[in-house]
């Protein structure tokens, strides 16, 4: 729940996304990209600051903007054409194309730069600079992952959202939070950019450069568009503890470039090329990565390319790309609104919470050591329980179990406390739009408080016009009759 940070990355991972078109290649190319590993974006790698689900930015807070980490390097590309060095490239600026790095094999820069032009006309944004690539090893990347990590998200908040995790009943008691953002994010991802840098990196693998490679291009270079026009450092959520908003935002990001990528598909691969996709993408679907990863994470990964990309197709189809700029700029306020459309165009804003600050009353020693906004994406996965989604091809939407329960989310807060001896107590608020809304979820919250460890109980709140309901959980007796007001 990486507290939802915008890692600073923006990744092309593996999850995919959705795309609609008409006509048989159009079909294709839209199943080629459901099922390709290929979801783009900027997976914000949001290190858990938060709950990986209640965070707005998937898990992994790395930050990598600003230089931190170690430099990052260019290697040789096993079974891509030949090259020795970072590749500066070719991305088309203001005053016309620019020269492909001179390292790179010309026919692979030709292919990048090819693309590069073509996603300028389709995104229908003017390059303000040219945007250097490089390529990469997986291990690099894994390198820098972990070094950049802890740039913004200190170990024991990681730590912190894992105990709460463990806690909600979202992840396995024997779960290193840490090492599975590591594998997830150092598996699934195939490119990114960094806005530090200016430029987009491609993750090496055993395969010549083929269509789905230009693919990934389409969608990175989107993001250094949306960056030299939008500033994605300086707009992007930095308050760790508001991982929901952090989502929302990056939903927008990610589904932009995900449509954009979708167009430039559609517009430019062959039939025959479209079909490759489909068969290597679909060769990837069984990835245990991906299909053993905790629901939690796996739903924080894939919601940006696939919820996201059907959130801003919606938006363009309203009002073109002028309204994806728009709403780039005035992004989606919560999950709520990337999973809802018709709410962020209604401007349903969140009702935002506040909890008492309950360690003082707890006693010496205890202090707050968690704060989050779960929001509806990660309640989603909390309301689920032990029941999962129909298999379906990764990237397109599911339909979550018992997702009726958390759908008339207005808002919610929580805190977690604990002290030295090891006793903890969490205080979780809830605001939803209708008084049925709030007694949906209490009754399926009742069914699923019996199934976590240690003591719990649940109330509505009599005062105020929120339809507020609150959840109480404590390791004792004893510290949730104090977190909870009990006599």
């Amino acid at each position: 729940m990486g507290d939802a940070e915008e890692t600073g990355i923006c990744c092309h991972n593996s999850a995919v996304t959705r795309a609609i078109g008409g006509g048989a290649v159009s079909r294709l190319v839209a199943l080629a990209l459901s099922a390709t590993l290929v979801a783009a974006g900027c997976v914000s790698i949001s290190l858990p600051t938060n709950s990986p689900g209640a965070t707005g930015a998937p898990p992994v807070s790395a930050n990598p903007t600003g230089g931190a980490g170690s430099p990052i390097q260019t290697g040789q590309p096993s079974g891509s054409p030949s090259f020795t060095t970072p590749g500066s490239t070719s991305t088309p600026g203001p005053s016309g194309p620019a020269t492909p790095g001179p390292t790179i094999d010309p026919a692979l820069a030709e292919q990048i730069d090819s693309v590069i032009a073509q996603v300028r006309g389709i995104r229908q944004l003017e390059p303000l600079a040219d945007v250097p690539y490089e390529f990469i090893t997986r291990a690099q990347f894994r390198d820098d992952l972990i070094e950049l990590q802890f740039e913004e998200v200190p170990e024991e908040t990681l730590r912190a959202e894992e105990r709460l995790l463990k806690r909600l009943g979202l992840l396995p008691d024997d779960a290193d939070l840490l090492q599975l953002l590591v594998d997830l994010y150092g598996a699934q991802v195939a490119a990114f950019y960094r806005p530090d840098t200016k430029r987009f990196y491609i993750i090496q693998r055993d395969a010549s450069f083929g269509p789905g490679d230009r693919i990934i291009v389409a969608h990175e270079y989107t993001h250094a568009l949306q960056d030299q026009h939008f500033d994605l450092e300086g707009t992007r959520i930095k308050d760790l503890s508001q991982g929901d908003a952090a989502l929302g935002q990056l939903g927008a990001i990610e589904g932009d470039a995900t449509l954009t990528m979708q167009q430039w598909s559609i517009d430019n691969l062959s039939a025959e090329e479209a079909f490759q996709v489909l068969i290597e993408s679909l060769g990837q679907l069984d990835d245990p990565a991906l299909a053993n990863m905790p629901p939690v994470l796996r739903r924080q990964l894939e919601y940006p390319y696939a919820e996201g990309f059907s959130f801003i197709q919606e938006i363009h189809e309203l009002g073109g790309f002028d309204a994806v700029n728009t709403t780039i700029t005035e992004p989606p306020a919560s999950t709520e609104q990337v999973l809802h459309p018709d709410k962020y165009l209604a401007d349903e804003a969140p009702i935002t919470l506040s909890l008492s600050d309950g360690h003082s009353d707890l006693g010496a020693g205890w202090q707050s050591v968690y704060e989050q906004t779960l929001g509806e994406l990660l309640m989603q996965v909390w309301a689920a329980g032990d029941e999962t989604p129909p298999d379906t091809i990764p990237g397109l939407p599911v339909q979550w179990p018992h997702a009726e329960a958390v759908a008339g989310w207005g808002g919610d807060r929580l805190v977690m406390y604990e002290n030295p001896d090891g006793r903890w107590a969490i205080s979780w608020v809830t605001a939803w739009d209708t008084p049925a809304d709030m007694q949906e979820f209490a009754s399926r919250s009742g069914e699923l408080l019996f199934s976590l460890g240690g003591f719990s109980s649940a109330a509505p709140i009599s005062s105020g016009s929120n339809n507020e309901y609150v959840i109480w959980l404590a390791s004792d007796q004893a510290a949730l009759n104090v977190i909870s007001g009990a006599p």
